[in-house]
């Protein structure tokens, strides 16, 4: 649904509900991102131009600048066969999310530079000659609260970090299992020292007990039960986040800390104003 700017930049603010019509009317320059949409499809100039093929920055794209990953992806697509050409086919525009026009709203202008979408090499249709394609798109920002498509975060968990104690030193065949088998990344193996018993070759020790997911692999074994103790540091907690958009996950935490403490400084001024006024109430 489309309204003029002057309803777009009038309009109250947000209430917070999740009805989309409520959202609409609430729209403003100020929670709302406004994209436009207008293509044709014509006639191909170049009658042997089937379909567009892959523009340049797509051609020149890098796998994280890794120039061995980049080898392996060029060989890989080497392999594969081309595109079937048929004869007299009709010509196919490729309409994709960089062909979005920004439309500036209120003085959105002067804050932004401009504003394009994150990935812009996006399908989102494909012509024929005589068909056309127009749009207005508005983008709105929202909370998870709202609606579950707000959310900039996939996965969120915690857990209690583990504290891992080596009872009784663990030698060879032992410590190999240990290591390889039953608890990997947590255990890694060393040469034994001058201290250890003649006659062995190596020995288990705790390498990163960050690693540990309390699985407790190592009581099948009898003697690595009695070796071993794990247990949970109660005060130190590893909180884990999955982002989904353009926010780092370092970003999330500190602005879903900033909100908690708006939370928190609303209900102390909510609670004070009730004592106040509790206070001032005379007694009947």
């Amino acid at each position: 649904e489309s309204y003029d700017e002057d309803e777009f930049n009038d309009s109250a603010e947000n209430t917070g509900t999740d009805s989309d019509l409520i959202a609409a009317q609430n729209a403003t320059d100020r929670n709302t991102i406004v994209f436009k949409l207008s293509v044709t499809c014509g006639k191909s100039d170049n009658p042997t131009k089937r379909h567009e093929s892959p523009s340049d920055s797509d051609m020149n794209d890098t796998v994280l600048g890794n120039t061995e990953l980049d080898e392996a992806a060029s060989s890989a697509v080497a392999g594969l066969p081309s595109a079937i050409h048929t004869p007299n086919r009709p010509y196919t525009k490729h309409i994709y999310s960089r062909d979005l026009e920004w439309i500036p709203q209120g003085d959105q202008a002067n804050h932004f530079e401009e504003i394009r979408p994150v990935h812009e090499d996006i399908l989102i249709a494909k012509l024929r000659p005589g068909q056309a394609m127009e749009l207005e798109a508005h983008a709105r920002k929202g909370i998870g609260k709202d609606h579950a498509k707000y959310s900039p975060v996939a996965t969120a968990s915690f857990r209690l970090m583990p504290e891992i104690t080596i009872l009784q030193p663990i030698y060879d065949d032992l410590a190999e299992e240990l290591v390889h088998v039953l608890e990997p990344g947590v255990f890694k193996l060393e040469p034994v020292g001058k201290k250890d018993p003649p006659g062995t070759r190596v020995k288990a020790v705790l390498s990163n007990p960050y690693a540990c997911t309390m699985s407790r692999n190592f009581m099948r074994n009898k003697d690595l039960a009695k070796s071993i103790q794990i247990k949970r540091i109660p005060n130190h907690v590893i909180f884990s986040i999955e982002s989904v958009g353009m926010a780092s996950p370092g970003i999330l935490v500190a602005e879903a800390i900033r909100v908690l403490q708006g939370k928190c400084q609303r209900l102390i001024n909510i609670s004070e104003d009730k004592l106040e006024e509790k206070e001032s109430t005379p007694d009947l």
